[in-house]
């Protein structure tokens, strides 16, 4: 009898744990419709982030070669052909190098002649110096919020300044970058530049990204500012080497010593990997509506601008 109560008990025990179990793994159509949602957000997420950084590390722009975690420098040949301006041939070095030495911090940031921005519209910017140091000072642990410290090196001396970058998803498919820039320069004085970058993914092989920026100082045209929209396409690898097309139209203006818009512009960015991982080809027409100064009439110009590009890693 004894034996018989204790396999009882013995079986109760294990009904108990299974039914237990039972209930703790039932699915119910709300939590699988629950997390096939959660699913796809995350999924979603990840494709606007991923493709955010796959623009700007394959266009080479600026702050992000500048907050990468080693060494990246671009070495370009640019040869540009204006048809107001005439033609040109230059060669620049952008990108940064890591100062272990110094800090871990502590980066050397080379800017170049040439913009290294995916908008030209961009590339007279007083409060980014061509060569100067970079000193992380602070940066959230999942990298929406960095502060950095900068001194730029010049003929009229260092230029002390800061930069603040703040980034995040808007939604599934959107996100934002704002970009706070302060400089001080002995002759020209302070000046400031806000940029504002939204990116809407399309697909996972394109998106349309939008820029704003306003540059204010003492020696500006009063607010000179620029505003663009794009669309940007990766095109399928030929031989595992990547291609994509840069699809851009906007316009820039200036407040002194009358407000107008000096220039709207249409343009056209292929970019392609050739030959080498390194090695990088482009070409870039944009067709423009310009004026120098206010009630002057308005002239139109082409641009063509023909790249040839060295990607260096540390």
């Amino acid at each position: 009898m004894k034996k018989y109560l204790m396999s009882l008990l013995s079986l109760t025990v294990t009904a108990q744990a299974m039914g237990m179990s039972l209930e703790e793994e039932v699915v119910t159509p709300e939590s699988r419709s629950t997390d096939w949602l959660d699913s796809g957000r995350r999924i979603a997420s990840n494709t606007t982030t991923n493709l955010t950084r796959w623009v700007d590390g394959f266009f080479g722009d600026v702050d992000s070669d500048a907050e990468l975690a080693d060494s990246r420098l671009r070495v370009r040949m640019i040869t540009d052909w204006d048809e107001t301006y005439g033609s040109d041939t230059r060669a620049s070095i952008g990108g940064k190098v890591d100062l272990p030495q110094l800090s871990n911090r502590v980066d050397l940031v080379f800017r170049g002649d040439d913009p290294d921005e995916l908008i030209p519209s961009d590339e007279v910017d007083p409060t980014q110096s061509r060569v100067g140091l970079q000193v992380n000072i602070d940066e959230s642990v999942g990298g929406n919020h960095r502060t950095d410290l900068t001194l730029g090196l010049a003929r009229s001396g260092p230029k002390p300044g800061i930069k603040y970058r703040y980034q995040r998803l808007l939604g599934e498919r959107t996100s934002a970058r704002f970009t706070q820039r302060l400089q001080y320069d002995l002759d020209d004085g302070g000046f400031t530049n806000s940029k504002l970058d939204i990116d809407y993914v399309l697909d996972d092989q394109s998106l349309i990204r939008s820029y704003s920026r306003v540059l204010l100082g003492q020696d500006t045209e009063g607010t000179e500012w620029s505003s663009f929209i794009a669309h940007v396409r990766s095109w399928s690898a030929v031989n595992g080497y990547e291609r994509a097309s840069f699809i851009y139209a906007g316009m820039r203006g200036k407040t002194e010593p009358y407000r107008y818009t000096n220039d709207y512009e249409v343009g056209l960015r292929l970019r392609a990997q050739a030959y080498r991982d390194y090695l990088f080809f482009e070409l870039e027409p944009s067709y423009h509506r310009r004026v120098d100064m206010p009630f002057a009439e308005r002239v139109s110009t082409w641009v063509v601008e023909a790249r040839v590009e060295l990607l260096l890693f540390e």
